[in-house]
């Protein structure tokens, strides 16, 4: 039997889209656009365009939902982050437009990507190796996609052009005027240099605060809608404004994550040992390093250090290099340092996922922050989006209780809190491997 959601974007199957919306009037008239000076003109406002965000903006937008995107950042980061994309999300994928599709073309080749190495350097000895993909994987008997390896700024571009095909706009402060541009004018846009900085619960609704640079000079947004839904980050300024704490284990660990290019390092090991993830551990310095793209050399470094003993500003360009070549065990003769951002791992989960009188709603690492060991960070956060997109169909279109909202944080809770112990468990087995081998990590990556 096709889920719900599923027959909703899918033509023909039961009863039609257009027959449902004809069997009530919306339950909550003051979340729809219109309805009066004092309602909302938004029925719903997102915080943070990430893949979450923009996720969940496309699946609104697929079901004739207005929302507007605020986007703190001028630019979307080219930093890589997550890559990992699995069998779940990429069956969501399909929905998109033909997403899915688009990733298969544009990710690397699975040879190069299709193991994890363990070794004491990316040229000495190999301690161990595991090949992620089976059989079953290539036969489609669990799924009929397979996974992806896809960097994040590269899934955001797809979903960007997804949005534009959908009717959605980028706009920036100086493109949108002052603070008093029309709320109506604003539906599917994505409002870059815009903060979340206020939030009040009214009678109808959420009035939220966005702070912007306009010419030099700081201004806040108001913008009045029915639904908040709070995409943007492990550190969601959404989520601390309405007062809902995390629980679990904090700061498990302080890392530099180093974005670089190599194309000498990139030829090599597509050559001699390809592979997506290494964990490398010896004397002199110890990290997991994720290929991005053997083919053009992108990689990220994740480096852990050790507060007071070493702090981020110890790690600059040079002694990022060094590392690196550390962990090669030769000396890449272009190698490239992009970028160098310090990052805390946790493992926690949102008390609760709703707040403020159900209308803010928490999505993503906004609910949940995992440590990387697994990659269930972006794939948690797109199928909330999923699950969040068509409750909110039903509900802004009247045909289901307002209830139905409390069904997502009890369907995607329980989801993160095991994938909360699941990578804590991984992150732990990955932790024992430098002791075995008689290592000490706060010694490692030191000068």
């Amino acid at each position: 039997m096709p889920s719900i959601a599923g027959g909703l974007f899918s033509a023909g199957r039961g009863i039609s889209w257009l027959r449902l919306r004809r069997l009530q009037r919306p339950l909550l008239s003051s979340l729809s656009a219109g309805g009066g000076s004092d309602a909302p003109h938004l029925p719903v406002v997102i915080v943070g365009a990430g893949p979450v965000g923009l996720a969940l903006s496309f699946l609104l937008a697929k079901f004739g939902i207005k929302c507007t995107v605020l986007e703190r950042s001028m630019e979307f980061t080219r930093h890589p982050r997550a890559h990992f994309i699995n069998n779940r999300t990429m069956e969501i994928f399909r929905k998109f437009d033909g997403l899915a599709g688009d990733i298969e073309r544009a990710q690397p080749p699975v040879d190069l990507w299709r193991k994890f190495i363990y070794c004491t350097s990316l040229s000495g000895s190999i301690l161990g190796s595991v090949d992620h993909m089976k059989q079953e994987d290539f036969d489609k008997v669990v799924s009929p996609i397979s996974v992806a390896h896809f960097s994040q700024y590269k899934l955001v571009d797809l979903l960007l052009k997804k949005l534009d095909g959908v009717g959605f706009q980028t706009c920036f402060p100086d493109e949108l005027g002052g603070s008093s541009a029309q709320d109506l004018l604003l539906e599917n846009k994505i409002l870059m240099g815009h903060e979340c900085s206020s939030i009040e619960l009214t009678d109808d609704g959420i009035l939220v605060g966005a702070s912007f640079n306009n010419g030099g000079r700081m201004q806040e947004r108001k913008l009045h809608c029915g639904l908040l839904l709070g995409a943007d980050g492990a550190r969601s300024k959404v989520r601390e404004l309405a007062g809902i704490s995390m629980k679990g284990e904090r700061d498990l660990q302080q890392l530099v994550s180093v974005h670089f290019v190599s194309r000498d390092l990139g030829k090599y090991l597509s050559s001699e040992r390809p592979g997506m993830l290494f964990f490398i551990f010896n004397p002199d310095a110890i990290g997991v390093l994720v290929a991005h793209d053997l083919e053009h050399g992108e990689f990220v470094l994740q480096v852990p250090f050790y507060p007071p003993q070493q702090m981020f500003e110890d790690f600059s360009a040079k002694v990022c290099e060094q590392i690196i070549v550390k962990l090669v065990g030769w000396e890449p003769a272009d190698i490239q340092v992009l970028d160098i951002k310090p990052w805390a791992m946790h493992a926690e989960v949102a008390e609760k996922y709703v707040g403020c009188d159900n209308r803010v709603i928490l999505v993503g690492d906004a609910a949940h922050r995992f440590p990387p060991a697994g990659g269930f960070g972006m794939n948690t956060g797109v199928q909330d989006a999923h699950n969040l997109a068509w409750k909110l169909c039903l509900l802004l279109n009247g045909i289901a209780d307002p209830s139905i909202i409390q069904t997502y944080e009890s369907e995607r809770k329980p989801v993160a809190t095991f994938n909360t112990e699941l990578s804590l468990e991984n992150f732990k087995a990955a932790m024992s491997i430098p002791a075995t081998l008689g290592l000490d990590p706060t010694i490692a990556n030191s000068e």
